[in-house]
C-alpha cells in the first residue's frame, strides 16, 4: 500500500511545480519534501521526476500515480461525505418476526417503500431462535420475539403483550375441555407451537400435561395462514396469537374457549446493543410501536 503521507507531498508537489511552495504547505523543510519523493521512488521502484534547473517535470509513472493520487483522494471525499450523512429514504432494512405480525405489518412498509424508491425491504416470518441468531450473525437488523433474552451483544425493548388463545374447531364448542379429550382432538404443531401451548397449558393447569412429550400430534405447519386450516376441519387443535385467529378467514369454524387463565405473550423489539442502527430504520420502530403497543 502506498504510503498516505508521502502521496500527500507529491500531491501537493505537483499542484505548487515547487519544493519550497510545499514545504511551505505542508510545514516541513525542503529537504524533508524531497526525502518523501525519494520514498516513493524506492517504494515503487521507479522514478517519478525528471529534474532539471530546479524545475521538474512528471515521468510516466509520475503521472500515472498522479492520476491515482486524484483518484483516491477523490473516493476518500465520497467516503467522508457517505459516513456524515446518514440517509433516511435509501438502503437495506432487514427485518424478522413471527408470520402473524409480517402480515399484520407488511402493508404499511410496502406503502411506505413505494414512497421511497431507495429503500429496500426485507421481512422474513421466522421463530425467536432463528430471529435471536440472525440478529448476532448481522444479517437480521431488528427482530420483533415474544421471550426475553440475556446475552451480552443483545438489546431488548418491550413493545407490549399479545393475548394467546387456545384454538379449537367449532364443533368443540359444547364438548368438556380437559387434557384428554384435547389429546383425542391432537395437536397441529407449527413453529412456536411448542412454546406456545406449554404456556397456555401450564397457565390453566390442564391435568395430564406434561410437556410437549405428552401431546397427541395431529400434524405440522410451516405457514402460518395455513395453519388455521386442519383446526376448521376438525383434524386438530392450536395455539396461536389472537392476531393470527384474527387474519383467519373463516372464524365460523372455530372455537375459542374462555380459559380461567388469560396467556399474554410479551412483545420485544430486539437489536445489536453495541451496533448502531441507521436512521432509515426509525420511521419502521415508530411503526411497530404504533401497531404493537
Amino acid at each position: 500500500m502506498i504510503n498516505q503521507k508521502w502521496l500527500c507531498t507529491f500531491m501537493d508537489l505537483v499542484e505548487t511545480g515547487h519544493f519550497t511552495k510545499t514545504a511551505n504547505n505542508l510545514y516541513m523543510t525542503q529537504p524533508g519534501v524531497s526525502q518523501h519523493i525519494k520514498k516513493l521512488e524506492i517504494q515503487l521502484k521507479t522514478q517519478l521526476l525528471h529534474r532539471y534547473d530546479k524545475q521538474f517535470e512528471l515521468t510516466r509513472a509520475g503521472q500515472l500515480l498522479h492520476q491515482y493520487g486524484l483518484a483516491s483522494f477523490k473516493l476518500n471525499k465520497q467516503l467522508k461525505s457517505q459516513i456524515n450523512f446518514d440517509d433516511p429514504y435509501t438502503g437495506l432494512c432487514s427485518i424478522a418476526c413471527s408470520g402473524a405480525i409480517a402480515i399484520d405489518l407488511y402493508p404499511d412498509f410496502i406503502d411506505y417503500q413505494a414512497l421511497h424508491k431507495g429503500l429496500k425491504v426485507e421481512l422474513e416470518a421466522a421463530p425467536n431462535q432463528s430471529i435471536i441468531k440472525g440478529v448476532l450473525e448481522n444479517t437480521v437488523h431488528i427482530g420483533i420475539i415474544n421471550q426475553q433474552v440475556q446475552h451480552p451483544q443483545l438489546a431488548l425493548q418491550k413493545l407490549g403483550n399479545e393475548p394467546l388463545l387456545l384454538i379449537l374447531p367449532a364443533t368443540y364448542a359444547t364438548k368438556t375441555l380437559d387434557f384428554d379429550s384435547l389429546n383425542e382432538l391432537g395437536f397441529i404443531n407449527h413453529p412456536d407451537g411448542f412454546e406456545f401451548v406449554d404456556k397456555v397449558m401450564n397457565a390453566n393447569q390442564f391435568s395430564g400435561y406434561m410437556g410437549s412429550d405428552s401431546l397427541t400430534i395431529s400434524g405440522y405447519v410451516n405457514q402460518l395462514s395455513q395453519i388455521l386450516l386442519p383446526v376448521a376441519k376438525g383434524i386438530g387443535y392450536t395455539v396461536l396469537p389472537e392476531r393470527a385467529v384474527k387474519q383467519f378467514n373463516h372464524p365460523e369454524a372455530l372455537h375459542i374457549p374462555v380459559l380461567s387463565q388469560v396467556v399474554n405473550d410479551p412483545l420485544y423489539i430486539i437489536t445489536k446493543r453495541h451496533s448502531a442502527l441507521a436512521l432509515r430504520y426509525q420511521w419502521f420502530i415508530d411503526k411497530m410501536q404504533q401497531r404493537l403497543c
